[in-house]
């Protein structure tokens, strides 16, 4: 989940147009992400969090993977972000999905499954939305306020799902030793990948909260400045 910049400068019609399309499409992505989610946990039995996972994966990977150009976006100047911060905030998602969620098929069915793709998907759609319409100034105030208020739940929601599947992922990996390197070895190194997933669940207590903190600050500014407008 990533942090706008809220510094906008004039840009280019072509720029303006495309970063336009690639928010729509980021849009349409998440939202057919959402109902395909939604559609199986309400309507298909049998039920299961690693049926339901398996159901939304390819849409899910196709356009979490894609926000990598948002980083390219920034590398090139096409929007005011670093380029290095915009990695950093797309790569836990990265991790669930290619890291825990592709490989390991006993995360699949972790509670917290079923709590990342609907946190997810519908943070998305608020905030791709929101994106495409205001690189043309013409957000309405709904868009605005779905934009920095759903955060508040969906958040905390997306980030418990997150933990828990990760931890899930633990022992599986552990019983497979999945990408984990012991001694001895001609590169004389060990690497456990269980460690290193216990490292990325404890790194949620400084991002997450900072994170949070920021959007909390944005949603006062922004409603405020918002609420003026309308008046």
């Amino acid at each position: 989940m990533d942090k706008p910049s809220t510094q906008r400068k004039p840009q280019p019609p072509f720029v303006k147009h495309y970063l336009a399309f690639y928010n729509l499409v980021q849009f349409c992505g998440w939202g057919f992400g959402l109902i395909l989610a939604l559609k199986f946990m309400l309507f298909s039995k049998p039920y299961s969090h690693r049926l339901l996972w398996e159901h939304c994966s390819m849409i899910i990977s196709i356009f979490q993977t894609l926000q990598l150009m948002e980083v390219v976006h920034a590398a090139i100047k096409f929007v005011p972000s670093n380029p290095i911060q915009t990695f950093i905030q797309i790569f836990s998602r990265l991790m669930l999905v290619w890291g825990i969620l592709v490989p390991i098929v006993d995360a699949r069915d972790s509670i917290g499954v079923p709590m990342l793709l609907i946190a997810w998907s519908i943070a998305e759609c608020t905030r791709y939305i929101y994106y495409a319409l205001n690189i043309y100034d013409a957000v309405p105030y709904l868009s605005t306020w779905l934009r920095y208020s759903l955060f508040i739940v969906l958040y905390p929601l997306g980030v418990s799902g997150e933990l828990l599947t990760t931890y899930a992922a633990l022992a599986p990996i552990r019983r497979m030793k999945f990408l984990s390197l012991e001694l001895p070895n001609a590169l004389n190194i060990s690497f456990y990948y269980d460690i290193y997933c216990i490292l990325f669940m404890l790194s949620y207590v400084h991002f997450f909260p900072q994170l949070y903190l920021y959007m909390m600050h944005q949603r006062k500014k922004i409603l405020s400045n918002s609420q003026s407008k309308r008046d």
